[in-house]
């Protein structure tokens, strides 16, 4: 595959799982809302604030690692070492909190047994709606899926010499030193 289509593919993961952490975010605090809105009698106090706590931390970090990897993919435009360290650094460490807050979300702290009245596992479902659930699930976890996808990718030898490459005029297309010399491997 070309350098330029290999850059792309890396450019479009990253806004990609930017777009996708800022929709996980806003799922969390359009949640927070509807928990606000709620009348409960059956929940204790304790769940809720603890629904209430983890709800507010994953809407955050989501919105906040969002913004950042946002950047980060403007700043991916311009080849520059600094910025694939950055997509090493960030990408890992947001990709893993993100994983962290799916494993440990509001889910637990309302989590039904089985054994109790039907009128407060109704209430559970509505603190942690399914339109939450589900799609904050399925958002982070491709954000996260892409966002190591992105840090590995980053590591190919020929992207190397793209963004390490000084010389680099954007009004030229790049080739790799593969691409230059015929070399590459094979019959």
């Amino acid at each position: 595959m070309p350098v330029d289509k290999q850059v792309r593919l890396v450019r479009l993961t990253v806004i990609l799982a930017a777009v996708l952490l800022m929709t996980a975010g806003a799922l969390a605090f359009g949640a927070l809302a509807h928990l606000d809105s709620l009348q409960l009698k059956w929940a204790s106090p304790n769940q809720i604030e603890r629904v209430r706590i983890d709800m507010t931390n994953s809407a955050w970090t989501e919105a906040v690692s969002g913004a950042v990897v946002g950047l980060i993919a403007v700043l991916l435009f311009r080849p520059s070492a600094k910025v694939r360290t950055a997509v090493w650094v960030v990408a890992p460490f947001v990709a893993l909190m993100t994983l962290c807050f799916l494993v440990g979300g509001p889910e637990w702290a309302v989590a039904p047994t089985g054994e109790e009245p039907p009128e407060v596992r109704a209430e559970y479902e509505q603190i942690v709606p399914a339109w939450y659930a589900w799609p904050h699930g399925i958002t982070a976890l491709l954000a996260a899926a892409l966002l190591v996808f992105a840090a590995a990718f980053l590591a190919r030898s020929d992207l190397r010499e793209y963004f390490m490459d000084a010389g680099y005029d954007p009004n030229r297309p790049y080739t790799s030193w593969v691409d230059r010399t015929g070399g590459g491997g094979g019959a």
